[in-house]
Protein backbone atom coordinates (compact mmCIF):
# COMPACT_ATOMS: atom_id res chain seq x y z
CA UNK A 1 0.00 0.00 0.00
CA UNK A 2 2.64 2.99 1.09
CA UNK A 3 4.16 2.45 -2.38
CA UNK A 4 1.27 2.70 -4.21
CA UNK A 5 0.32 5.44 -2.11
CA UNK A 6 3.47 7.70 -2.66
CA UNK A 7 3.40 7.06 -6.26
CA UNK A 8 -0.31 8.50 -5.91
CA UNK A 9 1.07 11.26 -4.15
CA UNK A 10 3.75 12.30 -6.16
CA UNK A 11 1.78 12.17 -9.38
CA UNK A 12 -1.11 14.23 -8.12
CA UNK A 13 1.63 16.94 -7.38
CA UNK A 14 4.37 16.78 -9.99
CA UNK A 15 2.15 15.38 -13.16
CA UNK A 16 -1.46 15.15 -14.03
CA UNK A 17 -3.60 12.84 -11.40
CA UNK A 18 -6.23 14.62 -10.28
CA UNK A 19 -6.69 13.16 -6.81
CA UNK A 20 -5.29 9.76 -5.02
CA UNK A 21 -6.88 8.39 -1.66
CA UNK A 22 -4.55 8.45 1.91
CA UNK A 23 -6.06 5.55 4.33
CA UNK A 24 -6.09 7.22 7.47
CA UNK A 25 -6.57 4.25 9.76
CA UNK A 26 -4.42 1.20 9.93
CA UNK A 27 -7.27 -1.61 10.54
CA UNK A 28 -10.11 -1.42 8.62
CA UNK A 29 -13.52 -3.11 9.73
CA UNK A 30 -15.94 -3.54 6.78
CA UNK A 31 -17.45 -0.53 5.07
CA UNK A 32 -15.25 1.87 7.61
CA UNK A 33 -12.90 2.03 4.71
CA UNK A 34 -15.04 5.04 3.32
CA UNK A 35 -14.67 6.61 6.77
CA UNK A 36 -10.82 5.65 7.12
CA UNK A 37 -10.30 7.50 3.54
CA UNK A 38 -9.05 10.93 2.78
CA UNK A 39 -8.13 12.27 -0.69
CA UNK A 40 -4.87 14.36 -1.52
CA UNK A 41 -6.08 16.68 -4.71
CA UNK A 42 -4.73 18.56 -7.31
CA UNK A 43 -6.11 21.76 -5.52
CA UNK A 44 -5.37 24.92 -6.34
CA UNK A 45 -3.40 28.16 -5.14
CA UNK A 46 -4.31 31.89 -5.43
CA UNK A 47 -1.04 33.05 -5.18
CA UNK A 48 -2.95 37.41 -4.55
CA UNK A 49 -4.42 35.66 -1.25
CA UNK A 50 -1.97 32.89 -0.50
CA UNK A 51 -4.75 30.53 -0.21
CA UNK A 52 -5.39 27.05 -1.43
CA UNK A 53 -5.81 24.06 -1.13
CA UNK A 54 -4.61 20.29 -2.14
CA UNK A 55 -1.17 19.63 -4.01
CA UNK A 56 -0.53 22.79 -5.83
CA UNK A 57 -1.36 24.69 -2.49
CA UNK A 58 0.91 21.98 -0.44
CA UNK A 59 4.38 22.10 -2.91
CA UNK A 60 4.58 25.39 -2.05
CA UNK A 61 5.97 24.20 1.17
CA UNK A 62 8.81 22.33 -0.83
CA UNK A 63 10.64 25.23 -0.99
CA UNK A 64 13.52 25.19 1.61
CA UNK A 65 12.86 28.73 2.24
CA UNK A 66 9.44 28.69 2.34
CA UNK A 67 7.60 29.37 6.06
CA UNK A 68 6.62 25.63 7.29
CA UNK A 69 8.86 23.89 4.43
CA UNK A 70 8.16 20.37 4.13
CA UNK A 71 10.85 17.92 2.54
CA UNK A 72 9.62 15.34 -0.25
CA UNK A 73 9.99 12.41 1.80
CA UNK A 74 7.72 13.80 4.53
CA UNK A 75 5.06 14.73 1.92
CA UNK A 76 5.70 11.33 0.17
CA UNK A 77 5.15 9.40 3.51
CA UNK A 78 2.01 11.47 4.56
CA UNK A 79 -0.36 8.32 4.80
CA UNK A 80 2.29 6.72 7.06
CA UNK A 81 2.43 9.83 9.13
CA UNK A 82 -1.20 9.78 9.24
CA UNK A 83 -1.69 6.70 10.36
CA UNK A 84 1.04 6.85 12.83
CA UNK A 85 -1.33 9.74 14.46
CA UNK A 86 -4.32 7.73 14.55
CA UNK A 87 -2.41 4.82 16.34
CA UNK A 88 -1.70 7.15 19.15
CA UNK A 89 -4.74 9.27 19.07
CA UNK A 90 -7.52 7.23 17.24
CA UNK A 91 -9.29 10.96 16.54
CA UNK A 92 -8.04 13.94 14.86
CA UNK A 93 -8.73 17.20 16.43
CA UNK A 94 -11.85 18.86 15.61
CA UNK A 95 -11.14 22.95 14.99
CA UNK A 96 -13.61 25.68 15.41
CA UNK A 97 -14.42 25.35 11.60
CA UNK A 98 -15.12 21.86 11.51
CA UNK A 99 -11.40 20.91 10.23
CA UNK A 100 -9.71 17.27 11.29
CA UNK A 101 -6.18 18.40 12.39
CA UNK A 102 -3.47 15.59 12.57
CA UNK A 103 -0.43 16.90 14.53
CA UNK A 104 2.98 15.31 15.18
CA UNK A 105 6.57 15.83 15.96
CA UNK A 106 9.24 14.33 14.94
CA UNK A 107 12.92 13.06 16.38
CA UNK A 108 14.20 16.58 15.35
CA UNK A 109 11.43 18.38 17.50
CA UNK A 110 10.06 19.48 14.16
CA UNK A 111 6.30 20.02 14.62
CA UNK A 112 3.73 18.87 11.55
CA UNK A 113 -0.52 19.93 11.16
CA UNK A 114 -2.29 18.36 8.18
CA UNK A 115 -5.74 19.88 7.71
CA UNK A 116 -8.33 17.71 6.54
CA UNK A 117 -11.25 19.54 5.36
CA UNK A 118 -15.05 18.39 3.77
CA UNK A 119 -15.88 20.26 0.40
CA UNK A 120 -18.09 19.53 -1.66
CA UNK A 121 -18.06 16.93 -4.49
CA UNK A 122 -15.94 17.98 -7.40
CA UNK A 123 -14.03 16.41 -10.36
CA UNK A 124 -10.98 16.27 -7.90
CA UNK A 125 -12.98 13.85 -5.74
CA UNK A 126 -14.54 10.42 -5.97
CA UNK A 127 -18.44 9.93 -5.29
CA UNK A 128 -17.69 7.96 -1.81
CA UNK A 129 -15.66 10.41 0.21
CA UNK A 130 -16.02 14.68 0.32
CA UNK A 131 -12.68 15.29 2.63
CA UNK A 132 -9.81 15.95 1.25
CA UNK A 133 -6.42 17.03 2.72
CA UNK A 134 -6.15 20.71 2.73
CA UNK A 135 -2.83 21.94 3.55
CA UNK A 136 0.07 20.41 5.42
CA UNK A 137 2.85 22.15 6.98
CA UNK A 138 5.55 21.74 9.36
CA UNK A 139 7.27 24.74 11.97
CA UNK A 140 10.62 25.17 9.96
CA UNK A 141 11.38 28.83 9.24
CA UNK A 142 8.89 29.74 12.02
CA UNK A 143 10.13 32.32 14.65
CA UNK A 144 9.01 30.06 17.50
CA UNK A 145 7.48 26.44 17.78
CA UNK A 146 4.23 26.02 16.77
CA UNK A 147 2.09 25.49 19.10
CA UNK A 148 -0.42 22.27 19.26
CA UNK A 149 -3.85 22.72 18.56
CA UNK A 150 -5.20 19.64 20.16
CA UNK A 151 -4.54 19.71 23.86
CA UNK A 152 -4.15 15.66 23.88
CA UNK A 153 -0.69 16.17 21.43
CA UNK A 154 0.75 18.64 23.39
CA UNK A 155 0.39 16.60 26.53
CA UNK A 156 1.66 13.47 25.23
CA UNK A 157 4.73 15.32 23.40
CA UNK A 158 4.93 17.27 27.36
CA UNK A 159 4.90 13.68 28.98
CA UNK A 160 7.72 12.57 26.48
CA UNK A 161 9.97 15.40 27.28
CA UNK A 162 9.84 15.37 30.98
CA UNK A 163 10.53 11.19 30.83
CA UNK A 164 13.80 11.68 29.26
CA UNK A 165 14.46 14.32 31.76
CA UNK A 166 13.34 11.72 34.21
CA UNK A 167 15.02 9.18 32.72
CA UNK A 168 18.43 11.33 32.65
CA UNK A 169 18.19 12.68 36.50
CA UNK A 170 17.63 8.79 37.48
CA UNK A 171 20.64 7.71 35.45
CA UNK A 172 22.87 11.18 37.44
CA UNK A 173 21.68 10.13 41.00
CA UNK A 174 22.68 6.07 39.77
CA UNK A 175 26.05 6.96 39.05
CA UNK A 176 26.82 9.21 42.31
CA UNK A 177 25.19 6.34 44.54
CA UNK A 178 27.71 3.94 42.37
CA UNK A 179 30.43 5.98 42.95
CA UNK A 180 32.71 6.94 45.90
CA UNK A 181 31.35 9.93 46.41
CA UNK A 182 30.99 10.91 50.30
CA UNK A 183 28.01 9.43 52.21
CA UNK A 184 26.74 12.97 53.02
CA UNK A 185 26.54 13.76 49.17
CA UNK A 186 25.16 10.29 48.75
CA UNK A 187 22.49 10.91 51.29
CA UNK A 188 21.42 14.70 49.33
CA UNK A 189 21.44 12.84 46.12
CA UNK A 190 18.89 10.02 47.42
CA UNK A 191 16.69 12.51 48.86
CA UNK A 192 16.55 14.13 45.25
CA UNK A 193 15.85 10.80 44.20
CA UNK A 194 13.16 9.98 47.11
CA UNK A 195 11.17 13.66 45.71
CA UNK A 196 11.18 12.04 42.28
CA UNK A 197 10.28 8.32 43.36
CA UNK A 198 7.11 10.43 43.72
CA UNK A 199 6.32 11.38 39.92
CA UNK A 200 4.45 9.52 37.70
CA UNK A 201 6.81 7.19 36.04
CA UNK A 202 7.01 4.72 33.36
CA UNK A 203 7.46 0.91 33.59
CA UNK A 204 11.17 1.21 32.82
CA UNK A 205 11.34 4.21 35.57
CA UNK A 206 9.71 2.38 38.08
CA UNK A 207 12.09 -0.38 37.77
CA UNK A 208 15.21 1.61 38.30
CA UNK A 209 13.51 3.52 41.48
CA UNK A 210 13.10 -0.25 42.81
CA UNK A 211 16.42 -0.89 42.18
CA UNK A 212 18.10 2.05 44.10
CA UNK A 213 15.74 1.98 46.75
CA UNK A 214 17.25 -1.74 47.33
CA UNK A 215 20.65 -0.71 46.71
CA UNK A 216 20.62 2.37 49.33
CA UNK A 217 18.27 -0.28 51.85
CA UNK A 218 21.13 -2.79 51.73
CA UNK A 219 24.15 0.21 51.66
CA UNK A 220 22.41 1.30 54.77
CA UNK A 221 22.08 -2.81 56.44
CA UNK A 222 25.92 -2.95 55.93
CA UNK A 223 27.05 0.00 58.14
CA UNK A 224 28.71 -0.81 60.81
Amino acid sequence: MDKKEQTGIYNVTFNEKRATPIQTDIELIENAIIESVVMYVKGYHLSNKDKGRGAEHIKLHLDPDSQGHIKLEELLNLGNFIRKYTKVFQEPFIDHKGGKIYEWENQEKIRFRVVVGRVGSGTDLPTYTHEQIITFYSDRNFNEAMQFKNPLVAKHYTDIKNNKSLDSQLQKIEQILNSKSSIDQKQKVFNEFERISKKVLNQEQKEIVQKLQNQHANNKALKP
